[in-house]
């Protein structure tokens, strides 16, 4: 029998073991602060495995998974998904002991000779896309969002909630200044971006006017790239692109001032955005003069590391008057993009778009009053700064046909559409139709660059032919054959020209009309009632694109009707201009295909990317200009330049003058000493030369003469000799023979006698 106080003693040994035990535990499996698992989280590692040896095949590194998962009493969960050689492992045991069993598995992972990699799963935070703006007069921005008529906005929100704002990409405002320090503008503003050209500095801050009226591009810039969520006014449609501004229309316009404008900065600036133009007044014919044309090429040339800055400018709100794009330089030139506010939405100028605005004078920072195409073009020009965004190196001429691919053919009752034969639609009211922002990036993400550009020029045709009176016509034609395309390589269309030279006494009367290859029509001048200019068109150029895609050969027909009551019309001069690429019919049809297939955004949600080249590094020169602002101080200096150069050159003159007298007396008397030496040193020289040579000339005259003497003496003496030599020997032979005939003689007589005496006897 245990005695009575056994039970509490071991009751109370039990109880101090258990402590214990529990103390022990707890120490094997710390939990610091920092390792306390929160709710619901739990431990688990991602391990890349090598099989040991050989292959990788499914069933050795299930083999492997599960060795490692039994050696560090982890939990194997499996492959990951589709990568066949990651792993899940995961820890199963008491929460409290997080910290121990991390620390094993790192050792583990650390050492093992077949773990190429291992990472610990981190709760990570996501939350649903969804757009939410404060800024408290996004409701009223119907452009972005029209609730009230669905399908009649830009499609913007989509893009954005993929992250596409214009990120990257810098917007200049080129108009009367941007007001750069309102809180909707000054986070994106771009000072490395801007200028101002009527005051010569670098501060594009608009200048307050007797009519409150140079808050225009504050309010363009404001519909670009206005703040998202800052409680304040509206949302641009590129919000997260940087905004810079180019003063130049408050003041005087000269030529080289807007050439500057289209070029300033233009390895910074990506897009240019252009609200403004010649009157829209119905009987205006303008457009950029020689520097500002050369300005737009060079701009496409040279701008953004050879890619080509964007020009984006407004077709003009002259429709009332019966007005046309093709008489306005700016909107017909192929460098441009051309926004109407048709293009938008209805062919109406009484619709207002809420945006920022300057808080000077009377403004509050924010407008509900901004209308026409000055309002169309920023909202195109921040559409194309997402697409360039999502494709850096897009081209200005890829920008081109993005817009023609993409653009939504709208109907109503001013439309007028009309498909070429290239399965493209045109209207003359709407152009290609509205601009969507989600078909644009979605097109831009995988668009790859055009062919190069490709032109061809016909002859300038002198025609010199009268335009007859309606129902009469002038019709001219010109045929584009292969081989004139030959050397350009051109197989399609984009923009076709036609430079006319016409002299009217009305030219509003006149309608010029161009018929394509295909047999679409393209009326490129319109009549315009109230234009009574009698100057004509002198080297005009109207240009089109209903053409765009179709193929370049073919028969070209220009066609020109006179509907006044004045006669006396004349087609001087008309030349014709393709310009195009080399591709087919056929590859135009299929970029078609790829960017309708690239509309349902699968490209826009992923990461795809295509490469893109890196461009050229093209310097930009420094410019200059003669401002309004700067010309009566530069006048001024230049007088005062003018008076003390002036006086500088007349004391010099005087200088110079009493110099030159004072040099000229010295220089004479010198002279003339100079001479006086030189005359008796050649006279002395010349006698002394003479002297010598007098006696030279005798002695060697003594000389020779000796000479000739002796030679005739001698001569002589030869003479005399053979002379009495010839002489003996003429007399010894005469002697000599005078003997021999006696002697012969006294012979023969002698023996002629005997004879004779003999025959005698």
């Amino acid at each position: 029998m245990y005695p009575s106080f056994a039970f509490p003693a071991c009751l109370r040994l039990l109880v101090i073991w258990l402590v214990h035990v529990s103390r022990l535990s707890c120490d094997a499996c710390p939990s610091p602060g920092g390792d306390t698992p929160r709710s619901g989280e739990e431990l688990t590692w991602a391990v890349h495995l090598n099989p040991p040896h050989g292959p990788e095949t499914a069933e050795a590194l299930d083999a492997l998974a599960d060795e490692l998962s039994q050696s560090s009493g982890l939990e194997n969960r499996g492959v990951i998904g589709e990568l066949k050689d990651h792993y899940l492992f995961a820890y199963v045991g008491d929460a409290r002991c997080h910290g121990d069993a991390r620390r094993k598995a790192h050792t583990l992972f650390t050492e093992h000779g077949h773990v190429r990699w291992y990472s610990e799963q981190k709760l990570l935070k996501r939350s649903k896309r969804s757009l939410h703006f404060n800024d408290p007069k996004y409701p009223q921005q119907w452009h972005l969002h029209n609730s009230d008529s669905p399908g009649m906005d830009i499609n913007v929100t989509g893009v954005w909630e993929r992250n596409v704002t214009g990120v990257g990409v810098t917007v200049v405002v080129v108009d009367d200044g941007v007001q750069h320090t309102i809180q909707d503008i000054q986070p994106n503003y771009s000072p490395e971006g801007s200028y101002d050209l009527n005051s010569n500095d670098p501060d594009p801050m608009p200048h307050p006017d007797g009519g409150s009226d140079n808050h225009h591009g504050t309010r363009c810039a404001g519909e670009i790239a206005a703040v998202s969520n800052n409680s304040f006014c509206a949302v641009g449609v590129a919000y997260g692109s940087r905004i810079a501004g180019i003063r130049v229309l408050d003041g005087p316009l000269t030529d080289s001032m807007e050439a500057i404008a289209f070029n300033k900065h233009y390895q910074i600036n990506d897009i240019y955005s252009c609200s403004w133009g010649p009157d829209d007044d119905g009987r205006t014919v303008d457009g950029p003069h020689q520097l500002g044309k050369a300005a737009l090429q060079h701009g496409v040339i040279a701008g953004r590391k050879g890619f080509g800055s964007i020009f984006v400018v407004a077709s003009g709100n002259g429709g009332q008057y019966n007005d046309n794009c093709n008489y306005d330089g700016y909107a017909n030139s192929i460098y441009t993009v051309t926004i109407g506010n048709g293009t938008l939405l209805l062919r109406r100028f009484n619709i207002f778009y809420v945006t920022s605005d300057w808080d000077l004078q009377k403004g509050t920072g924010c407008t509900e009053g901004h209308t026409g195409t000055s309002a169309a073009a920023p909202i195109a020009a921040g559409m194309i700064a997402l697409m360039l965004q999502v494709r850096p190196c897009l081209t200005w001429r890829d920008v081109q046909h993005i817009v023609v691919f993409t653009a939504i053919r709208y109907e109503d009752n001013f439309a007028a559409w009309e498909t070429n034969g290239a399965g493209f639609s045109h209207s003359h009211q709407h152009g290609f139709g509205l601009l969507n922002a989600w078909k644009l990036t979605n097109a831009a993400k995988v668009w790859e660059s055009v062919p190069y550009l490709a032109s061809y020029g016909s002859p300038a045709f002198k025609e010199k032919r009268s335009i007859p009176l309606v129902p009469g016509r002038l019709e001219l034609n010109w045929n584009v054959t292969s081989s004139d395309l030959q050397l350009s390589g051109m197989k399609t269309l984009e923009h076709v020209a036609v430079t006319v030279t016409i002299t009217h006494p009305r030219r509003g009367s006149l309608e010029i009309r161009l018929f394509c290859p295909s047999g679409i029509s393209s009326l490129i001048g319109a009549r315009r009632s109230i234009d009574m200019d009698p100057s004509g068109y002198m080297d005009w150029t109207f240009s089109t694109v209903r053409c765009w895609g179709e193929s370049a050969e073919g028969v070209y027909k220009l066609l020109v009707t006179d509907s006044g009551d004045l006669s006396g019309g004349v087609l001087n001069q008309w030349q014709l201009t393709l310009y195009g690429s080399s591709w087919t019919p056929m590859e135009v049809a299929e970029r078609r295909r790829l960017v309708e297939d690239a509309q349902g955004g699968q490209y826009l949600n992923s990461n795809f990317s295509l490469p893109c080249p890196p461009g050229l590094q093209i310097s930009e020169q420094e410019q200059y200009t003669i401002t309004s602002n700067t010309l009566r101080v530069r006048c001024v200096c230049v007088i005062l330049c003018y008076t003390v150069l002036y006086c500088v050159i007349l004391c010099v003159c005087v200088i110079l003058c009493y110099t030159v007298c004072v040099c000229y007396t010295v220089c004479v008397c010198v002279l003339y000493c100079v001479c006086d030496c030189v005359i008796l040193c050649v006279l002395y020289t010349v006698c002394v030369l003479y002297c010598v040579c007098v006696i030279l000339c005798y002695t060697v005259l003594y000389c020779v003469c000796d000479c000739v003497i002796l030679c005739v003496c001698v001569i002589l003496c030869v003479c005399v000799c053979y002379t009495v030599c010839v002489t003996v020997l003429y007399c010894v032979c005469y002697t000599v023979v005078c003997v021999i005939l006696c002697v012969c003689y006294t012979v023969c007589v002698t023996v002629l006698y005997c004879v004779c005496v003999i025959l005698w006897v």
